[in-house]
């Protein structure tokens, strides 16, 4: 039988290469989708920038409980600016036996003009290097507030040549200030973190804007020390200030939150992405190997007709589109791999994951999409020919040889009711703003899908009526039997009309929707915004090419001062 199978998908190569086709790409994209999902899930971050610490203390998130119809519930969210500890916190906990190093540790933005370019890094107090740790590799640490260290890869990046004893303009905490490099840093351990700057402890505090505050506290236990109890001792102590305890891989929590998020966006966008490219594509592949075997249906009525038993034609027809499922994997797969590393690099470069992102795995990933590939082809191909499989021998090919002339009357009944579903939630969706209105205009979508799959015979029915002397017009003969053959298998060609509209209403809506999103936000926050004039920072348009901030629209400079001109 899969011999025969073979030599069948021979003389039709037409739909053999139609379904391969579609099958591949489902494959394609299902596999690159897949692998976001799988690497979101996968990604386990590691300490970087805190790498040396055993223990940090921070306050990123709030707790807030609300009561509501008698019932109390507790949402915890983060804060936006990363929360703060105070910085008596970390004198107390450096008093603790088994403490070397207890850190307070201020992260502020700067950036430092080189040869006509602008290197971006962070600034820190110079206590917190060991929390890397940071090392001199020339010269010394800071010891005045005109003197700061300079990470080796600021000159790697911008090409020059810094030394210590060189004058430096770094712009931080709002103001450009002159610095002499006291010293090179490097990290005693590679990873992927901002270029760093390191001035004196007291003058990293002013620029901070609070003294008295710190963005979190790092703690290196001296040798031999006890980890618990030394834990145990820094948790009740920064549990007095409202701040919480960081151990293990908790501690990369802290330092890497952009990665994080990354990850659980990935996972959303891949799941969410990935459900709707998959229900188009699945439909699309059924659509296509269902057209095919019922285009074939005079051949297995044939088999029928010749004394073949239902079990010989379903495995006939199961052997001829698993050959084209594993085909079709075999080729996906490779095209799903080469897809998710342009699609790696294309988040990477617009901002939307952070650089040096792994996407890891795929294995798991390819044997889910080869199974489920398999299964949809071989379901659709099952379903497609449960009629010709049905009928008795006898009756195989005068079953087959014309089409019912009427449909089902259910079948109309349910497809008006899905279109007047459809009516209903288009005026909800107009009606309604916020995920309310997003939510009632994507159920808008599957209702009107699910309207024109279920009155295709009768939509391909109309059209080929008033289409036809048009046809006719342009296309001579051809035209004429094009729209006599869609009224005489309107039921038949209901398989394409619906993939088509799918196709349609899936592709555009996932297409154009972000960029309505977009728009509607830029016209929101132009609303919304009273102020006359903007007030930015020197440096504050200095930003990737590839994206404008909303600060400094193109059609609206800010000025330098808030003065008119």
């Amino acid at each position: 039988m899969l011999m025969l199978a073979l030599r069948m998908l021979r003389h039709r190569i037409g739909s053999a290469v139609a379904t391969l086709l579609a099958l591949t790409c489902g494959v394609m994209i299902l596999m690159s989708m897949g692998v976001m999902v799988e690497s979101g899930m996968r990604f386990t971050p590691a300490p970087q920038r805190y790498g040396a610490a055993d223990i940090l203390v921070a306050d990123r998130d709030m707790t807030i409980e609300t009561t509501e119809f008698g019932e109390t519930s507790t949402v915890t969210v983060d804060l936006p600016t990363g929360g703060s500890v105070p910085v008596t916190l970390a004198e107390r906990i450096g008093q603790l036996p088994g403490v070397a190093v207890a850190a307070a540790d201020r992260s502020i933005q700067a950036v430092v003009p080189i040869d006509d370019s602008a290197q971006g890094a962070v600034a820190h107090g110079w206590s917190s290097a060991a929390l890397t740790p940071y090392r001199i590799v020339d010269g010394n640490q800071p010891d005045s507030t005109d003197e700061v260290a300079v990470d080796v890869r600021l000159a790697t990046a911008a090409g020059a040549q810094l030394r210590p004893g060189d004058q430096i303009a770094v712009l931080a905490a709002g103001s450009v200030r002159q610095y002499r490099i006291s010293g090179m840093v490097d990290r005693a351990a590679a990873g992927d973190t901002p270029s760093a700057l390191f001035f004196t402890d007291d003058h990293a505090a002013a620029l901070s804007g609070s003294p008295d505050r710190a963005g979190l506290i790092g703690i290196v236990l001296a040798r031999g020390a006890d980890s618990a109890a030394v834990t145990a001792e820094v948790d009740r102590l920064a549990a007095e200030s409202g701040a919480t305890v960081y151990t293990g891989t908790d501690r990369a929590g802290v330092e890497q939150s952009e990665a994080l998020m990354a990850a659980d966006m990935l996972i959303q966008l891949g799941s969410v992405l990935g459900g709707y490219v998959a229900g188009l594509v699945m439909f699309v592949v059924a659509g296509t190997i269902g057209l095919a075997v019922r285009h074939r249906r005079r051949d297995l009525a044939l088999l029928r007709a010749v004394a073949a038993t239902p079990g010989q034609v379903r495995l006939l027809v199961v052997a001829e589109v698993a050959q084209l499922a594993i085909v079709a994997v075999l080729l996906g797969i490779p095209a799903g791999l080469w897809a998710t590393d342009w699609v790696h690099r294309q988040l990477m470069d617009r901002g939307f994951i952070p650089h040096g992102f792994p996407f890891d795995g795929g294995v798991l990933t390819a044997v889910a999409v080869s199974v489920a590939t398999v299964l949809v082809a071989v379901s659709a191909a099952l379903i497609a020919a449960r009629r010709t499989v049905r009928i008795r021998p006898t009756e195989a090919l005068g079953e087959i040889a014309v089409e019912p002339a009427r449909s089902s009357l259910l079948r109309l009944f349910a497809g008006l009711l899905a279109l007047g579903g459809g009516v209903t939630l288009t005026m909800f969706s107009t009606a309604l703003r916020g995920q309310a209105g997003l939510g009632a205009a994507l159920g808008m979508l599957f209702v009107f899908v699910l309207a024109a799959a279920l009155l295709a015979p009768w939509i391909n029915r109309y059209a080929a009526h008033v289409l036809g002397p048009v046809l006719r017009a342009v296309w001579g003969d051809s035209g004429y039997l094009a729209a006599a053959n869609l009224r005489a298998n309107a039921q038949g060609m209901a398989t394409v009309l619906t993939a088509l509209v799918l196709s349609v209403g899936f592709g555009g809506s996932i297409w154009f929707l972000q960029d309505n999103l977009d728009r509607e936000a830029v016209a929101q926050t132009r609303d919304g915004t009273l102020a006359q004039h903007s007030l930015v920072s020197a440096v504050g348009c200095r930003r990737a090419p590839q994206r404008t901030p909303a600060s400094c629209p193109a059609s609206s400079p800010p000025h330098r001062s808030g003065v008119p001109r």
